[in-house]
């Protein structure tokens, strides 16, 4: 099993977001003052994990998710259609786990209120991973990786000496 980050789980809910909406651009890292509408703006805003055990820790992510809408001839934004985008989010993030990378991840969607011209939706996550960079030092019947052999590399043989009975 691999392990997975901030990055990983930014990119899975991404690519769900994208799926939501296929024709809409999603900025990433950073939103130009001259954004596209309707368009949405994905970013990190804390990540970090604490100590679970001595190879494990566990992570938890936030992101956050700020929604534009398109305007009318007037160039306003519907708050009726902002709040509809953001039932939309809430209810493609209701499942109970996103895949993310070879794990699944439960994420949880909040509406996160609305200001002039956006809605947000909060993502957060915790999950149990190994430790990054973390080896064990007890690890060391490989001699190239230093890793256990797994058990489907291991062949049992079975003699009896004769009957017992």
């Amino acid at each position: 099993m691999n392990t997975i980050n901030q990055i990983d789980l930014c990119e899975a809910i991404a690519a769900k977001l994208v799926a939501l909406w296929p024709t809409r651009t999603l900025y990433r890292d950073f939103c130009p003052s001259d954004f596209q509408r309707p368009s949405g703006f994905l970013y990190v805003t804390q990540a970090g994990f604490t100590d679970a055990a001595l190879g494990l820790v566990e992570w938890d992510v936030e992101l956050e998710l700020e929604i534009f809408c398109a305007t009318d001839s007037y160039d306003e934004q519907s708050t009726e259609q902002l709040r509809q985008e953001q039932a939309a989010v809430l209810e493609a993030f209701g499942g109970p786990s996103l895949p993310v990378g070879d794990r699944h991840v439960t994420v949880t969607a909040l509406a996160d209120g609305a200001g002039p011209g956006a809605a947000y939706v909060k993502f957060s996550a915790s999950w149990m991973d190994h430790r990054p960079g973390y080896h064990d030092p007890e690890d060391r019947d490989d001699p190239v990786t230093g890793a256990i052999p797994l058990m489907e590399h291991y062949a049992l043989d079975v003699e009896t000496a004769g009957d017992t009975n």
